[in-house]
């Protein structure tokens, strides 16, 4: 087996740039990793997993492959969280993020880190093809497969494996020196890790067919989504990421077949907003802005009436991000009138109105919006964002300060509170809110630099100081227990 495709099953599909590798070494170089030598120990404490997923997502993050966007992200943790209840977890904390990536694949990582890309939902035929492909890397966490597969790296030390993501780093650009770095290291485990992969996968199927119909999805979703997988690999003769890293055979397929018409029928539950997810994530990740307008031209033509307000709103929306607000303005009138309760509608003509000027009716339709549902993240952030742009970020600080800041793996609160607070020049605040989001990663040095920007800031008021120390001590003790 190739030794890239083995260290994506040892990593759990990690992608890491050499930008996130000497990020991530700067802002963890003070972590200590323990050494999986001793087989009688766990391979890693709750407390290491965590700061490892920390690095995990941080090192994802420097890739710029992670979509920050509001609307997307809401919707992912909101159906990956739905699961996570149907689970049996532990009490493990999971983070779901999307990549704008053109392979279809997703992964687990460490810390209950899992992603999921772009193309892989667009591509799906429902939202339960989704569900299933999260309900089963939900099931890789909850049964510790990525601890598993380390026990089989025999005495090597967990600090071995920035080794071997410098050489992946390395390998971007010297294919040959990658290789090598990773054969001496990894030969002797490549043949029981397979083994044991394999054995991962059917009881991720299993426990995340499960999953599903306890979270009321359709569990024949999961050997669906197999086959559909299966029969693209057969008409295009490439085989999908999602294989590459989760390999399936003729015999898993059929047990999950089998598996799934044991459960009992009952009503299962799809979110209608799945197509329009799935238009957004078109228009937001296209390289291509002309192109898909002229193809969404096409597919009106040809999109059943049932279908035809999801379709349209793609439309409008890859008009207005291919600089066509105007345009796109009267089908998003014309589509909210039609479906005043459908949030993607709302706030992509929300958007469209700041585009065009029309500040006036922008916040009065986000004022709306937050009256009928305060916590919704999408709505506060677009809120505070357009009264930003209409010169007002007094009132967007004052907005987001009203909401607590309760996902720390989503960089957009706390970026957005920085910029507010900036911008109606409470300088030493956005610092302080900076390096609030930066411990949240557990990068306590690079939080540390942003407080003593903070501390040199001439016009410091007594209070400011004595909070900007009080967090300066709460680093440094972060520090010291390092």
């Amino acid at each position: 087996m190739a030794i890239g495709k083995l260290l994506k099953r040892l990593l759990l599909c990690m992608s890491i740039s050499l930008t996130s590798l000497l990020y991530l070494q700067t802002a963890y170089a003070d972590i200590p990793l323990p050494s999986i030598a001793d087989n009688n120990a766990p391979a890693l404490s709750d407390l290491q997993e965590a700061q490892l997923g920390k690095q995990f997502f941080l090192s994802i993050k420097a890739s710029g492959q992670i979509i920050d966007d509001p609307l997307t992200n809401e919707y992912v943790a909101t159906l990956g969280n739905r699961l996570v209840k149907a689970s049996k977890t532990n009490g493990q904390t999971f983070h779901f993020f999307v990549l704008a990536n053109p392979d279809i694949n997703a992964f687990a990582g460490p810390g209950g880190y899992v992603g999921i890309n772009s193309a892989l939902i667009i591509q799906a035929k429902n939202e339960s093809e989704v569900a299933a492909v999260l309900a089963h890397e939900i099931s890789h966490v909850t049964q510790g497969h990525l601890a598993r597969s380390m026990e089989k790296v025999k005495g090597v030390e967990l600090s071995a494996l920035a080794g071997l993501l410098a050489s992946i780093a390395i390998g971007v650009y010297n294919p040959n020196a990658g290789a090598g770095a990773l054969s001496a290291t990894m030969a002797g485990a490549q043949q029981s890790m397979l083994t044991f992969t394999r054995s991962n996968e059917e009881e991720a199927d299993n426990i995340g067919m499960q999953v599903l119909y306890d979270a009321d999805f359709n569990p024949k979703s999961m050997p669906d989504f197999f086959e559909t997988l299966q029969r693209n690999q057969r008409l295009y003769g490439t085989v999908p990421e999602f294989l590459s890293t989760h390999p399936l055979t003729t015999n898993r397929i059929a047990d999950s077949q089998s598996r799934a018409s044991h459960f009992a029928p009952k009503a299962y539950h799809e979110d209608p907003g799945f197509a329009f997810l799935q238009n957004h994530l078109r228009a937001l990740t296209t390289n291509n802005r002309h192109g898909l307008v002229t193809q969404y031209q096409k597919e009106l033509t040809l999109t059943p009436a049932d279908q035809r307000a999801a379709v349209e709103y793609g439309y409008a929306v890859a008009l207005k991000n291919e600089g066509q607000p105007a345009k796109a303005l009267p089908i998003l009138e014309r589509l909210h009138q039609q479906n005043p309760d459908n949030l993607w509608i709302s706030i992509a003509l929300c958007r469209s109105y700041a585009l065009n000027s029309q500040f006036k009716m922008a916040l009065e339709l986000l004022s709306q919006l937050h009256a009928a549902d305060e916590d919704n993240y999408a709505v506060v952030y677009y809120y505070a964002y357009t009264l930003m742009e209409n010169s007002q970020p007094k009132l967007a600080m004052e907005l987001l300060r009203q909401h607590q800041l309760d996902d720390p793996d989503d960089p957009i609160p706390y970026e957005l509170l920085s910029q507010a607070q900036g911008r109606a020049g409470f300088i030493s605040d956005a610092y302080q809110t900076r390096a609030a989001y930066l411990m949240s990663l557990g990068a306590p040095k690079l939080a540390l630099d942003q407080l003593k920007m903070a501390q040199a800031l001439p016009k410091n008021s007594e209070i400011n100081k004595a909070k900007i120390k009080a967090q300066m001590e709460e680093v440094q003790a972060s520090l010291g227990n390092k």
